[in-house]
């Protein structure tokens, strides 16, 4: 299971969700009490509810109300139920027209949507009241004041409804405090480490000792976990809480030995074999799209409609990647350069292909000669890789996996342009090559739509 998915948000979702169907029954019972006994089919209800569970949760989706770790302003929060709510109608209007028995009937819906309104609304002020008093965070201690500890620091004070709450720091500070300036230095020694632990109540330790030879309190850190205190390192939960594998100082004996980075052969099998059908049927229902994409490119500027250069993918093997044209044609007159967000090069059809990713649709032909799939890490020029591979470690490690159009980079990370950017991007796709599978995929592939199609989410 994707580690996105945590037990808080899992646990929010299915009270979520008992209450979607609770309040569909009680619209309905409601209703037939109102209307009559003859007035509704209950053989139907299942088909009806889940119908309208899946639209109304994709309304609330879009609408960025399922991202529980963020609190936003109460006036913003309303109104985007509110907005979620009218998408949702919308869905029902064309629903109840073209495919009338997967809704349902017009008296009933009204009830619906008012009770489940009324429900969701009421439950998720409660969560949000639940989750602003302390003894409803979990409670954590870091041990040791590495830089890791500090980018803990900044992510959890960054979100306001994390779920964490640090009680303090345990070691020496004399290195300065590494982002950590709002912490509590609890003691720096170590040898109290146990009884500081249960006098506050902690409930996780984050070990984050940069120089651990002679220092390290292993004997303290083994009651506390023999007490039932959770202990990690710190790289371990830096991953749990951004969703990436911080690179800088990672040792080669955590990749080794962690949990993870298993590409079973059921799994490749099954990712290349859905990839090669649906980009063999989305050519197909894609060609007319694709005929007028053309016909603007050679109507805006001169040169080819395709653009198509050597790029890497898995195991470092080259192959030819296929886009369309949205650069001038001698956009690399003076050599390679960075591709940048609002570059000048592109031309005025180009900019629309590239903020709707129409350019991409000609990469469909690389998933289908198997040189790609829907999701992966990037595929990056040798040029740039030769460069990245010297100056960012572990870089390598990327090509293990076949190159996608879309991954977890792409979603959480705004157009990279500096190997700075190419390093932030390749802690988010090592995070997705350890925790690869297909419900990883689906994610990643409606955090895509949501952000291509729609202009909103992830970062």
């Amino acid at each position: 299971m994707v580690r996105q998915f945590s037990l808080r948000t899992i646990t929010f979702f299915l009270i979520e969700l008992s209450l979607f169907v609770a309040g569909g029954l009680l619209s309905v019972y409601s209703g037939i009490y109102w209307l009559g006994s003859d007035s509704y089919d209950l053989q139907l209800f299942v088909s009806h509810i889940i119908s309208f569970a899946v639209f109304y949760h994709f309304s609330l989706f879009y609408f960025d109300l399922y991202d529980i770790k963020t609190r936003v302003p109460f006036s913003v929060y309303s109104l985007r139920l509110v907005q979620a709510t009218g998408l949702q109608c919308l869905f029902l209007a064309f629903f109840s027209y073209f495919l009338p028995r997967l809704v349902f009937p017009s008296p009933y819906i009204y009830y619906i949507l008012l009770v489940d309104f009324l429900l969701i609304f009421g439950w998720r002020v409660f969560y949000d009241w639940l989750t602003r008093h302390d003894r409803f965070n979990e409670l954590i201690m870091i041990v040791g004041n590495s830089p890791v500890a500090g980018k803990i620091c900044e992510g959890i004070s960054g979100r306001k409804n994390s779920g964490y709450q640090i009680v303090g720091i345990m070691g020496e500070l004399k290195e300065g405090r590494n982002g950590c300036d709002g912490c509590k230095l609890l003691s720096p020694d170590y040898s109290k480490l146990y009884s500081i632990a249960l006098a506050e109540n902690v409930n996780r330790i984050i070990v984050s000792m940069g120089q651990r030879r002679g220092l390290f309190p292993a004997a303290e850190l083994l009651r506390c976990k023999m007490a039932g205190i959770i202990v990690m390192e710190d790289v371990d939960f830096y991953e749990q809480l951004e969703g990436k594998i911080l690179v800088d100082n990672l040792r080669p004996s955590w990749l080794i030995f962690t949990p993870g980075f298993r590409k079973p052969r059921q799994t490749r099998m099954f990712k290349r074999s859905i990839g090669m059908i649906l980009a063999g049927a989305a050519l197909l229902l894609a060609a007319p799209v694709m005929m007028l994409v053309a016909l603007a490119i050679k109507i805006d500027s001169p040169g080819p409609v395709f653009f198509v250069q050597e790029r890497l993918g898995e195991d470092e093997k080259s192959f030819l990647l296929f886009k369309f044209r949205s650069m001038c044609t001698d956009a690399e007159k003076d050599g390679p350069v960075w591709a940048t967000e609002d570059d000048d090069r592109v031309t005025r059809v180009g900019n629309f292909l590239r903020k709707t990713r129409l350019d991409e649709i000609p990469q469909l032909i690389n998933i289908f000669k198997g040189d790609m799939s829907f999701v992966g890490p990037r595929p990056e020029r040798k040029y740039f890789v030769d460069q990245l591979k010297k100056e960012i470690p572990f870089y390598d490690q990327r090509f293990s996996v076949k190159p996608g159009v879309t991954g977890w980079a792409q979603v959480r990370f705004p157009y990279g342009a500096s190997v700075e950017d190419a390093k932030e991007k390749l802690q988010y796709e090592l995070y997705y090559i350890k925790y690869l599978s297909p419900v990883f995929d689906l994610l990643i592939i409606l955090e895509t739509i949501k952000v291509v199609l729609f202009g909103r989410g992830s970062r």
